[in-house]
């Protein structure tokens, strides 16, 4: 009789502990506690509750953690609340709100598109403005100086000849005064008389002690708000000499562009270096205002035969401004912390992303992303596989990570820093072959 009430009395102190667990919410514990009495009182149908409370809870805080990331109204919360969604089908609205992850990653890209479209077109209706409101100032001072038709005429020869004369004039006395930084910004794309000679002694000058690791000015273009036309000396690193030779990054991010153009046709159009938005504007437009013809002449062209995402090579390319592969940025800057970048104020204003963090940006690499590490980044992180259906190009993060799985080529958040090999004796339109396929 004894060992009877003894034993029902560790039953029902088992059994008491097991509902403090319980409503304490801690219904692992309180199942294994009613595990140990399944045949004294309710304690087989306690077990089941807490082992399905215990599911339940777990659920609601993955579900929890899919839905503070869900909230945050952009491209990577997104992606990352689809990932955690998808480890609980079926439970509660997971799968709908998966749905509404996708639509809300479909609205942010074309919002980002719109907004880079609306920030091309308000920059160049104010260029249309500004110029309009220059002609009208012209104008003005003509009709207010030029009395008849032969006054007309010598305003337009003063501004033609006189002015650039005027100009010319000035830089010289800044040289023989020593203010060369002035009489660069007074000579650059001048383009009269010698003015390309004096901008290339000048940028001659700035380069020839230069070491690799060291920070020199070449070039000039825009770097402050978008609707002002002033340009910046370009600050250039120089990550390669060889003899009068040398290999340039810019120090800073200078502009913001998608990897291909919008009107992109995957029907017809390889996605390459060749065939980039990036390369075209960085040859055409961006050279053109960077740098003066005098500058040019040290641009030489470099050989480029990039490995495709199929692990073939593409058509050769040879350029005088192009961006570093994922091969050569590895070689150039071995950690993270180097590869960081900031982005110039005139690139935020197209549209260049900049980390909260620190105030650094992603930039663009020449490499479409490699598929196969796409496949292996899908597999290992379970990502959502819709998410990855444009074409891609490899980039460096905010961080200075490398995402050789890359980003989409329509994204107009990613940074550009162009690359540039000159020479200092330039004596002939040589090519440097450029071996890198990664």
């Amino acid at each position: 009789m004894d060992r009877q009430e003894t034993a029902a009395e560790a039953n029902e102190r088992i059994y008491r502990n097991a509902l403090i667990l319980y409503d304490g919410r801690l219904f692992t514990e309180a199942a294994a506690e009613f595990a140990r009495i399944p045949d004294y009182k309710d304690a087989a149908e306690k077990k089941l509750e807490c082992e399905q409370r215990a599911l339940t809870s777990h659920l609601d805080d993955i579900y929890a953690d899919a839905d503070k990331a869900a909230a945050n109204f952009n491209v990577r919360s997104q992606e990352k609340a689809i990932q955690i969604f998808q480890t609980i089908p079926g439970y509660r609205d997971a799968d709908e709100r998966i749905e509404q992850a996708k639509r809300m990653i479909e609205e942010i890209t074309q919002k980002e598109r719109t907004d880079r479209e609306e920030a091309i077109r308000a920059a160049r209706e104010a260029e249309r403005k500004r110029k309009a409101r220059n002609k009208r100032i012209i104008r003005s001072v003509i009709t207010a100086v030029c009395i008849a038709a032969v006054c007309a005429v010598g305003a337009v020869l003063f501004m033609k000849f006189a002015v650039p004369a005027i100009r010319y004039d000035r830089s010289v006395k800044q040289i023989e005064a020593g203010q060369i930084d002035e009489a660069y910004r007074t000579l650059h794309c001048l383009n009269y008389r010698d003015s390309s000679d004096l901008v290339f002694d000048i940028a001659k000058d700035r380069l020839k002690d230069a070491e690799v690791g060291s920070v020199v000015l070449f070039g000039a273009y825009p770097q402050g708000r978008i609707t002002s036309d002033k340009k910046d000396p370009i600050e250039w690193i120089v990550l390669e000499r060889d003899g009068s030779r040398m290999l340039l990054i810019s120090k800073y991010a200078l502009d913001a562009l998608p990897y291909m153009r919008y009107d992109y046709d995957p029907t017809n159009t390889e996605v390459s270096w060749q065939t980039s938005l990036l390369r075209d504007w960085l040859n055409g437009e961006f050279m053109s205002i960077a740098f003066d013809e005098g500058e040019s002449r040290m641009l030489r062209r470099t050989v480029i035969n990039d490995m495709l995402p199929d692990g073939s090579y593409g058509m050769k390319t040879a350029d005088r401004v192009f961006l570093l592969s994922i091969g050569e940025a590895k070689t150039y800057f071995p950690d993270e912390e180097a590869r960081k970048c900031t982005p110039t104020l005139y690139a935020l204003g197209f549209g260049a992303y900049r980390s909260s963090v620190d105030g650094t940006c992603l930039w663009w690499l020449r490499n479409p992303a490699d598929e196969a590490k796409i496949a292996e980044f899908l597999e290992d992180e379970a990502s959502n596989v819709s998410s990855f259906v444009i074409p891609r190009a490899a980039c460096v993060g905010t961080a200075g990570e490398f995402v050789e799985v890359g980003h989409e080529i329509l994204n107009r958040g990613y940074a550009v820093r162009p690359t540039v090999w000159v020479d200092i004796e330039p004596t002939s339109e040589l090519q440097f072959p450029n071996n890198s396929d990664t």
